[in-house]
C-alpha cells in the first residue's frame, strides 16, 4: 500500500481488496479489459489536501466510495489511491467515475470520466465503452469550483515545461552570472 494513504476507505481495508482482488481481475479479464489507463484528457487538477478530507467532501456530496482503482493506471509514478462514483439514481445509465492518485499526503490529482454504470451494464462497463473523459473532467472541474476547492494544472506536460524553464534560467544565471549585462 502507498506510504501516502492511510486507507482506501476506513470500512474496507486494504487487505480486504488483496483478498478479493484476484477474483475481480479474473471475472472482468472474462468480460473486457480490467486495465485502464488514466489519460491526460481525464486529468481534472492537483488539490492541496489531505486525500481524507477530498474523500470526505465527496462522500457529503453523495459520492460512493469504489473498490476497483486498483485497475487505474496515473499516467506517472503513483497509485490509484481512491476511486469514487456518483450516479444520479443507483441503476442510472451511466457514472461519473473519479480517481485519487496521492504524489504527496497533500497533493493529490484528480481524473474523472463518465462511463457506463457497472451496476446496470457490466460488460458494457468492463469493455470499457463509450467512455467520456473531457466531460468527466469538466463535470469534477465544475464540482470542485462548486465545493470551492482550490484545484491548479500540474499535469506532467506542466511539470516539464516548468523544470525545463527552471533549468534554462539556472543555466543563464550561472553563464552569465547575476550583475553580468555583458
Amino acid at each position: 500500500m502507498p506510504e501516502t494513504v492511510q486507507s482506501f476507505e476506513p470500512d474496507v481495508p486494504y487487505h480486504l481488496r488483496q483478498l478479493v482482488g484476484p477474483w475481480l481481475t479474473r471475472i472482468a479479464q472474462a468480460l473486457g479489459e480490467p486495465e485502464y489507463q488514466l489519460l491526460r484528457a481525464g486529468y481534472v487538477g492537483t488539490v492541496d489536501c489531505p486525500i481524507d478530507n477530498l474523500a470526505e467532501e465527496l462522500r457529503a456530496d453523495g459520492f460512493s466510495w469504489g473498490p476497483v482503482s486498483w485497475y487505474h493506471r496515473p499516467p506517472v509514478g503513483t497509485d490509484p489511491n481512491g476511486s469514487w462514483t456518483f450516479r444520479p439514481s443507483l441503476f442510472a445509465d451511466r457514472q461519473l467515475h473519479v480517481i485519487l492518485a496521492a504524489r504527496s499526503p497533500e497533493c493529490i490529482d484528480v481524473f474523472a470520466h463518465w462511463e457506463y454504470n457497472w451496476l446496470r451494464h457490466p460488460v458494457k462497463h468492463a469493455r470499457q465503452l463509450r467512455i467520456d473523459r473531457e466531460t468527466g473532467a469538466a463535470t469534477m472541474t465544475e464540482w470542485l469550483a462548486d465545493q470551492d476547492i482550490a484545484f491548479e494544472d500540474r499535469s506532467r506536460p506542466h511539470r516539464k515545461v516548468r523544470q525545463a524553464v527552471r533549468r534554462v534560467v539556472a543555466g543563464l544565471a550561472t553563464r552569465f552570472g547575476p550583475g553580468d549585462t555583458s
